[in-house]
């Protein structure tokens, strides 16, 4: 079970610092808070996913990890506030 922490708290630090890195317009929130989430989500869902498949899942548990770091850490993306070009008015319905 340690070795499982460790990978989901791994992936959960990869996905949470790609999106902060690559994405930065897309989070506005501080940049800690966008790298945090996701070693807690995926400590949260990693664990999930051994209590119910149960131990010897490693294979199961970490990608299943990695998806719900990717989900929550989405949750915090903000696209509505990406800068916009100056020379098109926004479009209403």
């Amino acid at each position: 079970m340690l070795l499982e922490l460790l990978a989901f708290t791994l992936v959960g630090l990869a996905v949470g610092g790609a999106a902060a890195l690559l994405l930065p317009e897309l989070f506005p929130a501080p940049r800690a808070v966008t790298v945090l989430t996701g070693p807690a989500a995926a400590l949260l869902t990693g664990g999930l996913g051994h209590a119910i498949l149960g131990s010897g899942h490693i294979l199961a548990t970490v990608p299943l990890s990695a998806v719900g770091a990717c989900v929550l850490v989405s949750l915090l993306a903000r696209p509505d506030q990406r800068s916009r070009p100056s020379h098109r008015r926004p479009h209403h319905a």
